[in-house]
């Protein structure tokens, strides 16, 4: 018996041995067959041997007309909100998501965006639209932000200074 479990761990031991060669030659085997794979015949490393890529295509698809910003001098007539006195508007943006109809118009000027943004506050409240309002400050100075929110209307204000002028991004956005 003794004789027999000193056999089994020798015979154990071998197969070991043999499993353990095994899978290292066939691993280095395919190391060496990736390795020693000849090139295509039909290209070099400077000229791939797929066709090149096909050129874009034209210009991509304009916006349609609705979302364009345009230059204008002032708000458009529908638009609900004042422009802040002083200042003027930049560029006019449409928008329309799901039942939203809605309008961005950019107005700049000279006024801190306090000011601006306790101004617009104001005019969201005269509205009956609940108020929120956020100031952080940026590499540039104070950047203030003003939500006006009921069942049909979302409105808001983002006013920052840039160099030397206040930039005001007013939104608008009523449910049709």
């Amino acid at each position: 018996m003794r004789n027999w479990s000193r056999l089994q761990r020798v015979c154990c031991a071998m197969i070991l041995c043999a499993v353990v060669l095994a899978l290292t030659g066939c691993a280095k085997q395919e190391q060496e067959s990736t390795a020693a794979a000849p090139p295509p015949d039909s290209g070099t490393a400077l000229q791939p041997t797929e066709p090149p890529l096909p050129a874009p295509k034209a210009e991509p698809k304009p916006a349609p007309e609705s979302q364009k910003p345009t230059e204008t001098t002032q708000a458009p007539d529908d638009f609900p909100l004042p422009i802040y006195e002083g200042f003027t508007v930049k560029n006019t943006l449409r928008t329309q998501t799901g039942d939203f109809k809605g309008m961005q118009v950019e107005i700049a000027g000279n006024a801190t965006p306090e000011t601006v943004a306790q101004f617009y506050e104001a005019e969201f409240n005269k509205r009956g639209l609940k108020v929120s309002k956020m100031t952080q400050k940026t590499d540039a100075g104070d950047e203030v932000l003003v939500l006006g929110q009921s069942d049909k209307i979302t409105a808001g204000i983002a006013a920052a200074k840039e160099q030397d002028q206040t930039r005001v991004i007013l939104s608008w956005s009523e449910k049709k």
